[in-house]
């Protein structure tokens, strides 16, 4: 889609943009008239980790998006306290920062949005992803706390609660195995898409946020809730 004449150029700042599914969103926002923070498109981007890295944030924000994700899989007697942290830096702490960092920003415009991906681990885990789990799980309690702090001037805050992707995340190692379970046990036989959570992130930027903000949404075609024992 082409930059509508008169348009208001709108800025995102996606952390995470590098990767599989940041890849897709920034081109998607790209296509409808965005600017993205050009920082967290290259290779060599700063440590989201890091208080520094959000410096230079754009002086205004229309959309923040915190995509990190890092898994240790280990036995939890296996887990040592450099993996948990580690954990915790990239999925709980960097969101913390960035938020931190990008307020001013986005109370400038009056009707910014933020999101977060958590993942269906918080409500459905997986054995030996602890940390992974327990650091979703308060991933999305400080997004719904943003969306009450935020609220008076018009931010959005949004977590998704993400599925199977047709490509897990790098840290996570592929499982043919398990993503044909998956399939079989989904109802439409359907892994996610990237293109379809791009699409729905910036939907909640075009003004979807603004009926919806606290949410926690679950991104999954049935997946999680089919009990189905046929």
């Amino acid at each position: 889609m082409k930059k509508e004449i008169g348009r208001k150029q709108k800025n995102a700042v996606v952390i995470g943009a590098n990767g599989n599914l940041g890849k897709v969103l920034c081109k998607l926002l790209k296509e409808n008239g965005y600017r993205v923070d050009p920082i967290w498109l290259k290779d060599d981007h700063p440590d989201a980790s890091k208080a520094a890295s959000y410096k230079n944030l754009p002086e205004t924000i229309d959309l923040a998006v915190y995509l990190p994700g890092l898994n240790a899989i280990r036995n939890t007697e296996e887990l040592n306290e450099k993996d948990w942290d580690a954990v915790f830096n990239v999925n709980l702490k960097g969101a913390f920062l960035f938020a931190k960092a990008a307020f001013s920003a986005m109370k400038k415009n009056g009707g910014a949005t933020f999101v977060a991906i958590s993942s269906i681990m918080v409500t459905h885990p997986y054995s030996h992803t602890l940390a992974y789990t327990a650091s979703k799980a308060g991933l999305e309690g400080l997004t719904r706390e943003l969306a009450v702090e935020w609220g008076q001037y018009g931010i959005s805050a949004n977590c998704i609660r993400l599925g199977h992707l047709t490509d897990p995340m790098r840290t996570t190692p592929r499982n043919d195995h398990l993503l044909t379970a998956v399939r079989v046990k989904t109802p439409s036989h359907r892994l996610i898409q990237h293109t379809d959570v791009a699409s729905y992130i910036l939907w909640l930027a075009e003004g979807g946020s603004k009926a919806i903000s606290g949410s926690i949404i679950d991104f999954d075609p049935a997946y999680t809730i089919n009990r189905w024992p046929l």
